[in-house]
């Protein structure tokens, strides 16, 4: 009876542990000043790595067909390989996301089945949480035939996270890393 008093106190002490052991990051002011920069001149781009749809009946059935790339799973779909991009510069944000997921309304023919925009948002709006050390933008934008409302997670390591919800279909979240648009030099004639 003791050594099962001695386990269950050892498994609790361990979840306890366990639970508090998760460690923030942290970074020096110079790393949080220089992303804070780097996020002001507004000149970026995210690329994705990894989408995160809702796994739904549909979503399943097409990962059953085995049409999903590899090392996938229905919630889980790495995008290695598949030109993509969100980019910021200036007071224009466009994109050229995959959509893995269902729509509510049909996309009609001849239409691209990802998410698309390049415009300026009709809503914008930053925050810094210091406790996070994480630049949270919301922004609301309207591609040719639905409308977007994007939720961006930017942090000092340069790793970010990309939540695109619309109107016509289910949200899916993109994980990935933001890096500078290069300049491209002027071509004289």
């Amino acid at each position: 009876m003791k050594t099962i008093w001695n386990i269950l106190l050892l498994c609790v002490a361990t979840f306890f542990i366990g639970c508090g052991s998760a460690s923030k990051v942290s970074y020096s002011p110079e790393e949080v000043n220089a992303f804070r920069d780097f996020l002001d001149n507004k000149s970026y781009e995210f690329v994705a790595t990894v989408a995160n749809p809702i796994p739904s009946t549909g979503m399943t059935a097409i990962a059953n067909t085995g049409l999903l790339p590899p090392g996938s799973t229905v919630s889980n779909i790495q995008l290695q390989g598949n030109f993509n991009y969100l980019r910021v510069k200036g007071d224009t944000i466009s994109a050229s996301l995959p959509y893995y997921g269902e729509r509510q309304q049909g996309g009609g023919y001849h239409t691209d089945a990802g998410i698309k925009f390049n415009d300026v948002p009709s809503y914008y709006s930053e925050a810094y949480d210091s406790e996070k050390n994480e630049m949270r933008i919301n922004f609301s934008i309207s591609g040719k035939s639905e409308g977007y409302r994007v939720t961006l997670y930017l942090y000092p390591n340069k790793k970010a996270t990309a939540v695109v919800n619309s109107n016509q279909r289910f949200s899916i979240r993109y994980l990935g890393e933001i890096k500078a648009l290069e300049e491209k030099p002027e071509v004289s004639r």
